[in-house]
């Protein structure tokens, strides 16, 4: 299954290619330029969007295994209330449950980060073609 990290697979190749820029040629002026795929940027972006909300999903059941396994443990436990936490392995379920909380808010944060700037990136190049575009459109040249 391929997915927008995957890089292209060249066979027996071992050139190295910087976009679609030939590896052949000296590193002399002119001739090629930089293509960027902007559709292979947004994809990148909108999966890490569609795994940030998948995080989330699996720390929500994440929560409430945790909880109810502290509460279980807490309803069998002889001498005292449920809710005393007289089980000290009920307590360390709870801040295994906060703690792991606390990094999936900022794998979150980081997924949401990159995928902005994927996008931003996107429409960088997009824009900066656009005008590239319009400015050779405006060149005139003595031949017409």
């Amino acid at each position: 299954m391929s997915t927008p990290f995957d890089a292209p697979q060249h066979s027996g190749s071992t050139q190295t290619r910087l976009n679609s820029v030939p590896a052949e040629g000296g590193g002399g002026g002119g001739g090629g330029g930089t293509n960027v795929d902007t559709q292979r940027l947004d994809e990148a972006a909108n999966a890490l969007v569609e795994l940030r909300g998948d995080t989330e999903n699996v720390d929500n059941a994440a929560d409430d295994d945790c909880l109810s396994a502290s509460r279980g443990l807490n309803k069998h436990s002889a001498g005292g209330m449920a809710e005393a936490g007289s089980w000290a392995t009920a307590g360390s379920l709870v801040t295994m449950d906060v703690r792991w909380g606390s990094q999936v808010l900022n794998l979150k944060s980081l997924l949401q980060d990159i995928s902005d700037k994927l996008h931003t990136t996107s429409g960088h190049y997009t824009s900066t073609e656009q005008e590239e575009q319009a400015r050779q459109r405006s060149i005139s040249t003595p031949f017409g």
